[in-house]
């Protein structure tokens, strides 16, 4: 007992700006929630999208083009936001459409890391361009690559499947530049690939990465007939096992992964991971709503955002959980059960 408590004082310790960060985000949470009476909480991170052009074209992406579009801003000006969104948060999260086909994307996440100077800076991508694009690796503290098969499917064009020899080849690569727990393998599950979600887990717990998972949406909605397919409620029960056993990889508390993939009850605060679109507009209270609060490079901040926002939509109101994304979840859990999250975070 005395090793385990000096093994959580060390980490307490090593990772002290974390602990402050989330000590102050519950506590002006606990503050806004019962004391003002909102919903509208703090940011904790930012998801900017820098471009909403793909090279490929899933099924299940709900940021396609031309259905989804922002105007992307030069190079100057998309800096600019980046140095607006630092004033309000420290983590950013670069996604897409792939953010890779852009043609800036190196100099903007390394003004994003050194001169906006974010803690954190994190890039989500399907992995093909990752070898032409490799200066980008000196800049970010952690990579998420979308893969929903190992399978190699030629046919398949524009498809994940058609590239998986090129991710896995670009995956070796990334190995060389980043520890492999900064690296986090992200599958969308969908009826026909549960046994090439099961492959993509192992192939993480062999690599080292870390594994990430939820399911399609349909809209706003998941596929609540996943719940009557055996093999899907056999994959979860594993991936809740191995997590809370500690011999997997896996992103997410136990209780976190029942409540994402088995579509159970959770309250949403988008307002914690704003996103913003390319041209610096931010929504309000969230991205599924297609409702725009205000932009960053005329507003300057989150906060004046979020206030204009209550003034035209009113307090965020009650979805019934019908967006099963991991992040939104993840909110839920930083405000409602933030010390069972923080001790599973301890204790792996």
């Amino acid at each position: 007992m005395p090793s385990e408590r000096r093994r959580l004082i060390r980490g307490l310790v090593r990772h002290y700006p974390y602990v402050l960060k989330n000590l102050r985000a519950y506590f002006n949470n606990l503050y806004i929630r019962h004391i003002q009476r909102s919903s509208v909480v703090r940011p904790y991170s930012a998801i900017f999208y820098a471009t909403h052009k793909c090279n490929l074209d899933c099924s299940y992406c709900t940021q396609k083009n031309p259905e989804v579009f922002s105007e992307e801003l030069d190079t100057a000006r998309s800096i600019r936001v980046l140095h607006a969104i630092r004033r309000g948060v420290d983590t950013i999260l670069f996604t897409g459409g792939e953010p890779l086909i852009r043609p800036d994307i190196v100099e903007l996440v390394r003004a994003a890391r050194r001169e906006a100077r974010f803690r954190d800076v994190i890039l989500v991508t399907n992995g093909v361009l990752l070898e032409a694009q490799k200066g980008i690796l000196d800049h970010l503290t952690g990579l998420i690559v979308s893969l929903d098969a190992l399978t190699h499917d030629p046919n398949g064009y524009l498809n994940k499947s058609a590239a998986v020899p090129k991710v896995l080849a670009n995956l070796e690569m990334v190995r060389s530049k980043l520890p492999p727990r900064a690296v986090t393998i992200s599958c969308v599950l969908e009826e026909w690939n549960i046994g090439e979600a099961e492959r993509i887990l192992e192939y993480c717990i062999e690599q080292g990465f870390v594994f990430s998972v939820q399911s399609a949406q349909n809209g706003l909605h998941p596929n609540f007939a996943l719940l009557h397919n055996p093999r899907y409620r056999a994959f979860v029960d594993k991936l809740v096992r191995l997590r809370a056993e500690g011999k997997a990889p896996i992103n997410g508390s136990p209780r976190l992964l029942r409540t994402l993939l088995e579509f159970q009850e959770f309250h949403c605060y988008p307002t914690m991971f704003p996103r913003v679109y390319p041209n610096g507009d931010v929504f309000y209270p969230c991205e599924p709503l297609r409702k725009i609060a205000g932009n960053l490079l005329e507003d300057g901040s989150f906060a004046k955002i979020f206030e204009r926002g209550r003034r035209l939509y009113g307090e965020i109101p009650p979805c019934r959980s019908i967006c099963y994304l991991f992040g939104n979840v993840v909110s839920s859990f930083y405000v409602e059960d933030f010390w069972g999250l923080a001790a599973d975070t301890i204790r792996r």
